[in-house]
């Protein structure tokens, strides 16, 4: 059962930058993003205090609010929009996988603990394949350096927000904080939104409502409700789902966008993998106890 709760919630995470790059021919980046953050807040904030009766957050645990909210909703998924117009789905997976080495090697900085050789070791491997993947993507026009920065400030971002969260030691429902932090993100990115969009107004096409809406019940609701589930089961097991996020990234966009897979292309996903398991962030002995159990 957790097997299929984990599989079904990696297709829909990284199903979400398709959805994007699909709503993009319709509208700009920001205004899709600002137009799923309305509808997911709309309907986390309802399920949550009017349906399920949650409690609002406390008056100290607004500022924690705000500060993951600027990294995580405002800035993390902002620059992350803007840069899949310039990027590829299958490159920007690639800086989704090193999210979570990247908070380890933080966490182990903001919380004054060593970072041990391994774990340099891990970055530059990792480094080494985004290298090798992002090189051929600036050069047939795949990605441009801006997009490849905002890519780089997005996922730096996203790690600040979670190191942050845990050094907050904020207690809160984690339904209630997602639907609050998307609600706040909506609010700050908006003036961002206006001035990048201008006077340009999206055009209604089934596309552009598909990609909205996918992104807003299959993403926002549904696959983050999978996360709560495999976290309430073992939240050191459900973090090893987001490691196959590349693999589907890059299947998706072949299959849906018709994005090529160059060897590039998959040498930058097997050093960006390897890096992790150098690190000690993905430990295959789990993997190996998992196929014991099976």
């Amino acid at each position: 059962m957790e097997s299929a709760l984990g599989l079904v919630f990696v297709f829909l995470w990284a199903s979400v930058s398709v959805a994007a790059k699909l709503g993009y021919h319709d509208t700009k980046p920001l205004t899709l993003l600002e137009a799923r953050f309305v509808f997911a807040a709309l309907l986390l904030l309802v399920v949550n205090h009017l349906v399920r009766r949650r409690p609002l957050p406390r008056r100290g645990q607004w500022r924690h609010l705000a500060v993951i909210s600027v990294t995580n909703s405002a800035g993390y998924l902002g620059l992350a929009w803007l840069a899949l117009h310039e990027i590829s789905v299958g490159l920007w997976a690639l800086f989704i996988a090193t999210n979570p080495f990247l908070t380890a090697v933080l966490a182990r900085v903001w919380l004054k603990r060593a970072v041990s050789r391994r774990e340099w070791l891990g970055m530059g491997v990792s480094a080494v394949g985004l290298a090798a993947a992002t090189g051929p993507s600036l050069a047939s026009s795949h990605a441009t350096v801006s997009g490849l920065v905002m890519a780089t400030l997005a996922t730096v971002l996203y790690s600040v927000g979670s190191v942050y969260r845990t050094w907050s030691k904020l207690v809160i429902d984690p339904a209630v904080l997602n639907g609050w932090q998307i609600a706040i993100g909506l609010v700050l990115l908006l003036p961002f939104a206006i001035a990048l969009n201008g006077r340009a107004t999206p055009t209604i096409t089934w596309k552009l409502v598909g990609a909205l809406a996918w992104s807003v019940l299959a993403v926002s609701l549904l696959a983050n409700w999978l996360w709560f589930k495999l976290v309430a089961i073992d939240a050191v097991r459900a973090s090893t789902w987001l490691f196959l996020t590349p693999v589907f990234g890059y299947v998706q966009a072949a299959v849906v966008l018709g994005e090529p897979i160059h060897a590039a292309d998959l040498i930058g996903l097997v050093l960006v993998l390897g890096g992790l398991v150098v690190a000690g962030t993905v430990d295959l002995r789990w993997f190996s106890r998992r196929r014991a159990m099976i």
